[in-house]
């Protein structure tokens, strides 16, 4: 339940449970976003070519047992990393982490994720985000994929 989760700063001995997360939820994105699994790079590969270190990272943790279920990192006005891990999709942890970074940057916030994604598309319009504008591109992962992308944004 959400109430039992706190949100807090990221420490260098969270990079084993980060990393866990990000490389178990990135590839069920990319099947709901039905892009190829060759875009997938584990986050240990991919972090420095992604800037992963240049936001503030934060994470959701239970109270009870500091079993670490999720993720963000943001930037003003932009929420750039945003991971759940899949043994808690569904208990409002994302919602939780989004909350928080509403809380602490300034708008608009946008918010990039792959187009197809619907589970993550519904979070983020029931957290009051709304379509902005879609681009294409290249996910760099085993080997270049095309993919098109959809920006989100929170006026208010």
């Amino acid at each position: 339940m959400e109430k039992d989760i706190t949100v807090r700063n990221y420490r260098d001995s969270d990079w084993p449970i980060v990393c866990a997360i990000h490389d178990a939820a990135r590839q069920i994105e990319l099947s709901a976003a039905q892009v190829s699994d060759a875009a997938f790079a584990p986050l240990q590969k991919c972090h420095m070519a992604e800037g992963f270190f240049s936001n503030r990272i934060i994470l959701a943790e239970c109270l009870e047992s500091r079993t670490v279920k999720g993720f963000a990192a943001f930037r003003p006005r932009q929420l750039t990393w945003l991971y759940v891990s899949p043994d808690y999709f569904g208990e409002g942890i994302g919602q939780c982490l989004i909350r928080y970074v509403m809380d602490n940057t300034e708008r608009p916030l946008d918010v990039q994720m792959l187009d197809g994604n619907k589970p993550a598309q519904r979070l983020y319009e029931f957290m009051g985000f709304k379509p902005f504008k879609r681009t294409k591109g290249k996910i760099h992962g085993k080997r270049p994929v095309n993919a098109s992308g959809l920006t989100l944004r929170l006026n208010h």
